[in-house]
């Protein structure tokens, strides 16, 4: 695959470049690829190498074949952060070299949503969120020539991506960011689409960018169809003509046992007709092949679904009793209160939980599940009956393949049934048989969902934490399909607005700093 874009002296330039996954699956081949002050985004489903190509490019991957060359050091800030200590990050931001600098790291912190940066720095605890706006806000005070930012806007809260977008549109250096938020989408007119056919060069903004996608996902739907169509007229085409040689070859023995024809000629004759029989079945074969493949390779290249529905548990009727429940439940962390008093009751209701970075929406969601003791206040939970996937699916981190927990948690026995059970829940065999550490946090997020819908007995409440953080557009839909269509109780804490208005939510619970309101959404 090849990508290019037209600059006289690119910043970063890959020649003929080829990536593996450590299975030894190929991700990249013969790459193409020169960037120098544009500013790109690229786009991909789950799997298929951003992440890894932007480690490449930074410097923090090997490669297995082609060349990179780096004119300038790319500032990388990468999508799984290393989980420091606020203060150290901060000391290190406040401290910029330089009084300038210092002063505009000041001036930032309040516009990132950062302003309660004295309380930050007297404790050890950091949000996932407040740890990523200390990293965005490093990266945009060191402005370097090439900046590389992957998943930048995951975890952020509304004030966060504002922020976020507004300093990246006057961005006036090399840009490279792997995103599917479409709110940051918007300020780029260069895209990159990466995809296991290849990677391609889309100019244009994003309406341009989802418009040609969609005519092509459209156009690829119609000519798989067709193939599939004449393939299936080839074989019923192949089948007669079979028929036929066979009766033609019943009636010429026959005949030629009528005509007494000595044994040699009709060796001879048998010899040649097997002969040509064979070379024109070759033929057929070969057309057959090549009409095979192409529908293979246009199967691959169709838009990923994730079907969920028809293999969605049959829960039992509802009774009306409470899953989890807290009474005046409180949470401080280090000394540091992010909500009081709180009191509710959760059945098969279905639930938004929101709030800015470092409100306690994850703090929360621990405590409903038993992770995490409440600092005040009475929690009762019905473990069995709650399913739970954290942030990045990090509480799936295992060993275990998904084939292993379906094994062990939906007691799926055989090859063929396990086989049957992905293929409608839509994820790659390829996948299920490697351990879910190696997953990317999408690909884990669905396996973790495969295996909740699966359990045995049957979960009745899930519980999400940022669910669609790590999903590309297809996962993203199928994501809402999914919760759209599940009997259950739900639980689901997200910065994304857009997503939770369209989960036909019965309550939202929005937290904020030392206090909480909850407010009742539309049905």
């Amino acid at each position: 695959m090849s990508a290019s874009s037209q600059t006289a002296a690119p910043l970063l330039e890959v020649r003929g470049l080829d990536l593996l996954t450590p299975a030894g699956r190929p991700l990249i081949e013969k790459l193409n690829l020169r960037i120098g002050r544009e500013q790109a985004a690229i786009l991909g489903r789950n799997g298929v190498g951003k992440s890894t190509l932007l480690r490449l490019l930074a410097g923090d991957e090997g490669i297995s074949g082609g060349r990179v060359v780096r004119r300038t050091t790319p500032w990388f800030v990468p999508q799984q952060l290393e989980p420091n200590r606020p203060t150290d990050a901060l000391d290190q931001l406040l401290s910029q070299p330089g009084a300038r600098g210092r002063e505009a790291a000041w001036w930032e912190l309040a516009p990132a949503g950062l302003s309660d940066h004295r309380a930050l720095r007297g404790t050890s605890h950091c949000s996932p969120g407040e740890r990523r706006k200390l990293c965005l806000l490093d990266a945009k005070i060191r402005h370097p020539e090439f900046l590389i930012l992957d998943e930048p806007t995951q975890d952020l809260d509304d004030v966060g991506i504002a922020w976020l977008v507004g300093w990246l549109k006057d961005w006036d250096g090399g840009l490279l960011v792997v995103s599917h938020q479409r709110r940051l989408l918007g300020c780029f007119q260069h895209f990159l689409v990466m995809a296991e056919s290849g990677c391609r060069y889309i100019p244009g903004d994003l309406e341009v960018l989802e418009a040609r996608l969609a005519q092509e996902a459209a156009d690829n739907q119609r000519k798989y169809v067709r193939r599939l169509n004449a393939l299936e007229q080839q074989e019923a085409h192949s089948e007669k003509y079979r028929r036929r040689r066979e009766r033609k070859k019943n009636v010429g023995r026959v005949r030629e046992l009528g005509r007494a024809t000595p044994r040699m000629r009709l060796n001879q004759k048998r010899s040649y007709a097997q002969e040509k029989q064979g070379r024109m079945e070759a033929v057929r074969q070969s057309r057959l092949h090549a009409a095979r493949s192409w529908a293979k390779a246009a199967r691959r290249a169709l838009a990923v679904a994730l079907p969920l529905e028809a293999v969605m548990p049959k829960l039992p009727p509802p009774t009306g009793e409470s899953l989890v429940v807290l009474q005046d439940v409180s949470a401080h962390v280090e000394g540091k209160p992010l909500f009081q008093n709180l009191s509710l009751s959760i059945g098969r209701e279905r639930v938004a939980v929101t709030g800015a970075n470092g409100a306690g929406k994850t703090s929360l969601l621990r405590i409903m599940t038993g992770d995490l003791a409440a600092s005040t206040g009475n929690a009762r939970r019905k473990f069995e009956r709650i399913g739970v996937i954290a942030q990045g699916a990090l509480d799936w981190m295992s060993q275990e393949s998904l084939l292993e927990r379906l094994s062990w948690d939906s007691g799926v026995q055989s090859p063929e049934a396990a086989a049957g059970l992905l293929l409608a829940h839509g994820f790659p065999l390829a996948l299920a048989e490697r351990p879910l550490s190696s997953l990317s946090p999408g690909e884990r997020a669905r396996a973790a969902l495969v295996c909740l819908l699966q359990r045995r007995p049957a979960v009745e409440l899930l519980v999400l934490d940022e669910p669609v953080h790590a999903l590309d557009f297809a996962g993203a839909g199928a994501l809402r399909q999914v919760l759209l269509a599940w009997p259950g109780g739900l639980v689901i804490a997200s910065h994304d607005r857009e997503f939770l208005e369209s989960l036909q939510l019965d309550q939202t619970i929005e937290l904020r700093p030392q206090a909480m309101s909850t407010s009742l959404s539309a049905s």
